[in-house]
């Protein structure tokens, strides 16, 4: 019998109770979060900004601690007649001449780039342009990957550069800095994937469209990732949806809303920088929430600023990846490198793990490669501590989801959980083990959200507050993975349905 199967033989009550967990552990951590707003706007180590002027939040400060979230705001205060100008122009084109669509990418680019940025900034941002398109006519993956790596350790140089950060300023510093990194991707797809291609398809290679490629302004600064095979697969002459185009948008704009509304009474990007601020929850069972809370406004960030380019991209005939999927309904940590970023999971998989090994590959040349492709990640995010240390935690939670899903596969396993606890029963257990996956990696997360203090005080708060602590922790995170797994049956179930 299936898993799906399975999780369908789960009585009503139990189900009941799990959501019931689920859902009030969420909306009593949110209330305690709440209740501090006042103290940590009294005792932050800046004062927040005022909130907006007018009734229910004008008495209140907003938290502006997450600068991301700030530098994206600015750079659409900046940026959005060159989102509106790329509309237009491709509105045009697709319409009268649709062989002159990459041109147009192109264009809108380099007329953003040219009127807002200092002429280091272009120059940094067309030197590395222009340097894959140079590196893969020479054809070699060892050269592409040679000038990724010096290109790596030049945006970390840069980092640390104040000379070229005080000429700049800052909101340009990170935006070029953004930019640097997520071009390097985009360089090794183009180059790594002409390297793939048959004679026959090297036409779609040409440098016309590496540089609609290459400077598409809507995913440029802010993502997402978008694989070369994906864009130059796009469809030049498919009407325009403007109507899933508004939606698309206005999905982000609703967001970003909700976002900047909870930020007047949620300071919670500020206790992911003050860890004395989340010791002041009632007790470390509740200081789990903070890290939850963490991780959902993370994902709200990704869902506006991944969102905004996605539609784009869907508008202009792209197969763009799939939005950010809620961090709420992902149990296993595989499927939060698959489904939250699918775009970066795709260019790790295809150009890094399967270039290292195969399907039959044995599972030592598999261990090897996904420590590499971690170690990819490590520089490619900046070798910060806590990065190195989110980067270690996730390759060790994957080893042992691998060494967790062969052991439940053997038949002998099958055999004796069917026999001694019956169907169900061994779904239950199924999730208890699942469970003690997934803490670990649900607070490594907290590593790379907030940094390593607060990723310390939550895993201490986790594993050396007691048994009583880690029991209680334990039920709700196996609540939280029966949850997932009964939503995930729901999803499959309809989608066969839809394919019957």
């Amino acid at each position: 019998m299936s898993r799906l199967a399975d999780r369908s033989l789960l009585t009503r009550c139990e189900i009941f109770v799990y959501f019931g967990v689920y859902i009030a552990y969420i909306v009593v951590g949110l209330y305690k979060i709440y209740v501090l707003r006042d103290h940590i706007a009294k005792e932050a180590k800046f004062q927040f900004p005022a909130g907006w002027n007018f009734y229910p939040f004008s008495q209140r400060r907003r938290d502006d601690s997450n600068d991301e979230l700030e530098n994206f705001g600015d750079f659409i205060a900046s940026f959005w007649p060159f989102y509106l100008l790329h509309t237009v122009v491709q509105g045009f084109v697709r319409w009268k001449c649709p062989r002159l669509q990459c041109q147009g990418f192109a264009a809108v680019c380099a007329l953003a780039l040219c009127l807002s940025l200092d002429w280091t900034s272009v120059l940094l941002l067309a030197t590395v342009i222009a340097s894959y398109y140079l590196v893969s006519l020479a054809r070699s993956k060892h050269l592409v990957w040679l000038l990724s790596g010096g290109w790596i350790l030049c945006i970390n140089l840069l980092q640390k550069n104040e000379w070229w950060t005080e000429r700049v300023g800052y909101s340009e510093y990170v935006l070029v800095i953004v930019t640097l990194s997520w071009s390097v991707l985009r360089g090794c797809s183009y180059s790594l994937s002409k390297m793939g291609a048959q004679e026959e398809e090297l036409q779609r290679y040409n440098i016309v469209q590496y540089l609609g490629y290459a400077m598409y302004f809507p995913c440029l600064t802010y993502g997402p990732i978008i694989g070369y095979r994906r864009f130059v697969d796009r469809r030049e002459e498919e009407q325009q949806n403007w109507l899933e185009f508004a939606v698309g948008i206005i999905r982000s704009a609703f967001w970003w809303l909700v976002m900047q509304c909870a930020l007047h009474y949620f300071y919670i990007h500020y206790m992911s920088r003050d860890v004395r601020m989340v010791e002041l929850m009632d007790s470390v069972f509740w200081q789990h929430s903070a890290g939850y809370f963490m991780g959902q406004f993370f994902f709200l960030y990704y869902v506006v600023t991944y969102g905004l380019g996605i539609a784009f991209a869907r508008q202009d005939g792209i197969p763009a990846p799939s939005r950010p999927r809620c961090i709420g309904r992902i149990h296993f940590y595989s499927d939060m490198w698959k489904y939250f970023d699918e775009g970066l999971y795709e260019f790790l998989f295809q150009h890094i793990y399967a270039e290292l090994c195969g399907r039959r590959s044995s599972p030592a040349a598999k261990f090897g490669a996904t420590a590499l492709t971690f170690a990819f990640v490590f520089v490619w995010h900046g070798c910060y501590t806590y990065v190195l240390i989110w980067s270690i935690l996730n390759f060790l939670c994957l080893a042992a989801e691998k060494l967790f899903r062969a052991l439940t596969s053997l038949p002998e396993y099958k055999r004796i959980t069917q026999r001694y606890l019956g169907t169900v029963g061994a779904q239950r257990l199924y999730a208890m083990m699942a469970t003690q996956l997934f803490i670990p990696a649900a607070f490594s997360n907290v590593y790379f959200i907030g940094g390593q203090e607060i990723g310390d005080f939550l895993m201490r708060g986790a594993y050396l507050s007691g048994v009583g602590n880690y029991m209680a922790l334990c039920f709700c995170s196996y609540c939280f993975f029966q949850c997932s797994e009964l939503l995930l049956a729901k999803s499959d179930g309809r989608l066969k349905t839809k394919t019957n």
